[in-house]
């Protein structure tokens, strides 16, 4: 166990367990891989763009209530859209004070809102009237957490899950991303944190990260995954299993099938080019996210120059390349040219390259941006020819013509 002196922040740490979390944090890091932060950080930039903190006085009931609106909204991307951030999920939709969907196992879709927005409204038909109260609390919160005003949050009529996530959302500086309750109370116990507020405790787990030499470096993500798995035991979302599908049935060729190459040809392109104004929107939202908005406008395109073996020129940090091939990723695979093959497996460029693999979902558009390093895939996945260049070696004309004569004379011989 852990213990953590902290009276108001932290005041002072007993060198054995200064001791302990420097050896736990030394072999966390040795299995820790950061990757998944790409995504997250993707998400979060996207939400920062779709709405920042100006825009939610103008939120309408149309661009806030999950459940409508095709996942534009408020809260789809304050909880779906941003799941690898922060997940919040297994709650009801009622943590977002008014939403749109069923009720139980009715059939009927309408806006429902809890009662501690609607006051003495009626419990229905009344969505107009809620929102704007819903909303205002929303602002409240926003304006609450930024002065650090806890007990305010706390107090606020928004959900502990909503709250927790929007305020690590909009103020990384100030917020751990950890939303649940228990969770932050049991933290508190375990590290000795002096409160009994959970925004608060939310916001002193960020101050020993920064306060403290051996995290200050860290992403909040990391710090994150260790306080829940190191300091809690492994502590992460449950994953129920999923029942196995039924096997497919072996499909059987064609092969009278005619496809018209020349379609198929421009469809793929066409998908090829929407993948990688895709993938670069996200690779923008994961700078903005990590504060480095200012390299935005130095990435490079380079899909129309092939010869390089990749798409983008882009950044991991300031002064630390990265080199971004865009893959369409369908059927769990895809397809990679002898060049792009020879630069991610370079000295030069192995180390930087990375796979942006992007999915598409069910209305047939991109949905997704799947981030691995080029040297974990081509380690995992195995290498499957599909073409193969026919090299003729020098006077290759005459040495067919001469074996073809030969043979010819031999026929004539038997």
């Amino acid at each position: 166990m852990l213990s953590v002196l902290c009276t108001g922040g932290i005041k002072k740490m007993k060198a054995n367990i200064l001791k302990t979390l420097r050896t736990t944090a030394t072999q966390f890091n040795r299995v820790y891989d950061g990757l998944w932060e790409d995504e997250a950080d993707m998400q979060r930039g996207e939400f920062l763009e779709r709405f920042p903190v100006k825009s939610l006085p103008f939120l309408t009931l149309k661009s806030y209530a999950i459940g409508q609106n095709k996942g534009q909204t408020f809260c789809h991307w304050a909880e779906p859209g941003t799941d690898k951030w922060a997940r919040i999920t297994g709650a009801t939709a009622t943590k977002f004070g008014i939403y749109f969907g069923h009720e139980g196992k009715r059939p009927e879709l309408r806006f429902h809102y809890t009662k501690k927005f609607a006051g003495d409204l009626p419990l229905r038909g009344m969505e107009f009237k809620v929102f704007p109260i819903v909303r205002k609390e929303l602002l409240s919160l926003v304006e609450q957490g930024r002065a650090r005003d806890f007990e305010s949050v706390d107090a606020n009529r928004l959900s502990q899950m909503l709250k927790a996530k929007v305020l690590s959302l909009y103020f990384d500086d100030l917020y751990l991303p950890i939303c649940s309750k228990d969770i932050l109370m049991e933290l508190a116990v375990e590290l000795d944190i002096d409160s009994e507020s959970p925004s608060e405790v939310q916001h002193e787990l960020l101050r020993m990260k920064q306060q403290l030499s051996i995290f200050r470096r860290w992403s909040n993500l990391k710090f994150t995954d260790f306080l829940l798995r190191q300091v809690l035991g492994g502590v992460t979302s449950v994953v129920l299993p999923q029942p196995k599908a039924p096997p497919r049935k072996p499909k059987v060729p064609n092969l009278d099938f005619e496809p018209n190459f020349e379609e198929l040809s421009k469809k793929a392109r066409e998908k090829g080019e929407k993948s990688e104004r895709f993938a670069f929107e996200r690779e923008k939202a994961r700078l903005r996210s990590r504060g480095l908005e200012s390299l935005i406008p130095k990435i490079i395109d380079r899909t129309k120059k092939p010869r390089y073996g990749y798409d983008f020129d882009s950044f991991s940090d300031i002064g630390e390349p990265r080199h971004i091939e865009v893959k369409t990723f369908t059927g769990s695979s895809f397809f990679l040219s002898a060049n792009e093959l020879r630069t991610a497996q370079s000295g030069e460029h192995g180390l930087r390259y990375f796979f942006y693999l992007v999915t598409y979902g069910r209305d047939g558009e991109p949905d997704g941006c799947l981030v691995y390093r080029a040297a974990d895939v081509l380690g995992w996945c195995a290498l499957m020819p599909q073409n193969f260049m026919v090299k003729a070696p020098k006077g290759f004309e005459k040495l067919v013509q001469r074996d073809v004569k030969k043979t010819a004379d031999e026929r004539v011989q038997r």
